[in-house]
């Protein structure tokens, strides 16, 4: 098996009165999420720093490139910002990516956290051996057990320990440590063939989707393969995938992940409780953990934070 990559940089750990910038990098953000980020930061006891064009709409996006990209630019220049929050995904992300300007992070790492189209951030942060976090946006919902995870992980300069498969299916048996990395699948497979691509080597793959067909997840899958993404992985942990069809009548959807990933020979679960769902785990990327695909349970055996 490969080895992992160096460890990654670690932020530091989130403390009351951090100040959180809230970004809208993709898609346009409605006034009642806006309004729940800052209720939810300032009950997690963080001071929000609202993105200037947060509130902007130009289309399916938040703004034109311009608006969003200074945002984004501007959180990670600004040395009052300890950590960057996106508000919501949807798309847009990638066209940011030629002229982010991700360098004051190599200065000072601070926490990037968010999912679904912000996989294309999470790409280029481990691209440059950082630590992120791939968790609930700032507003959505956040019941007590995603909130306890991402207190454990942000919060503690601590191992955050197991997150349990809801309910456990083991694709393919066995069990694997590797740094963790993943994300959506349609972005995940949206920068195959590009220089922020999945690299897998080592790693234990977080992958989860919403709402396609299952061909599309097919497609997806299979296009990783055909582009050497997945090459090498120690293990594949698959999160929720909602509002996804099953491919046929007595067919389910589970049998069509394993069919196209059991021959990496690497162990597989389904059912981790991670991707468009309330009970949103938070989950280090570029951080130490073992997969258990025998008794359903991805543990974090690393500190995310210092």
């Amino acid at each position: 098996m490969e080895r992992s990559p160096p460890h990654h940089r670690r932020p530091a750990r989130l403390a009351p009165g951090a100040r959180m910038a809230l970004i809208a990098p993709a898609g346009p953000v409605d006034a009642a999420r806006i309004d729940a980020a800052l209720e939810q930061c300032a009950r997690l006891g963080l001071e929000p720093v609202l993105g200037r064009s947060a509130r902007r709409r130009y289309g399916y996006l938040a703004g034109e490139d311009e608006a969003r990209l200074a945002d984004l630019n501007d959180a990670l220049r600004d040395e009052r910002v300890d950590a960057i929050w996106a508000l919501r995904g949807g798309y847009g992300t990638m066209r940011l990516l030629p002229r982010l300007d991700l360098s004051p992070l190599l200065a000072r790492p601070r926490a990037f956290i968010g999912f679904s189209d912000n996989t294309a951030l999470h790409l280029a942060l481990d691209r440059l051996g950082l630590v992120s976090f791939h968790g609930p946006h700032a507003g959505a919902a956040f019941p007590a057990p995603a909130e306890d995870a991402f207190r454990r992980v942000l919060f503690r300069a601590e191992p955050a320990g197991a997150i349990a498969a809801e309910p456990a299916r083991t694709l393919v048996a066995g069990a694997a440590e590797g740094t963790l990395i993943g994300g959506n699948l349609a972005l995940l497979a949206a920068l195959a063939g590009t220089p922020y691509a999945l690299r897998a080597a080592g790693r234990v793959v977080v992958i989860e989707d919403v709402g396609e067909p299952a061909y599309r997840i097919d497609r997806a899958l299979t296009q990783l393969l055909l582009a050497g993404c997945l090459h090498g992985a120690a293990a594949i942990a698959f999160g929720r995938f909602d509002e996804c069809a099953d491919p046929e009548p007595g067919r389910p959807l589970d049998a069509l992940l394993r069919e196209r990933v059991a021959g990496l020979l690497v162990p597989v679960l389904s059912g981790l409780p991670v991707g468009h769902i309330d009970d949103n785990r938070c989950l280090p990327f570029g951080v130490r953990a073992r997969l258990d695909a025998d008794v359903g349970t991805l543990t974090i055996l690393e500190p995310a934070v210092v």
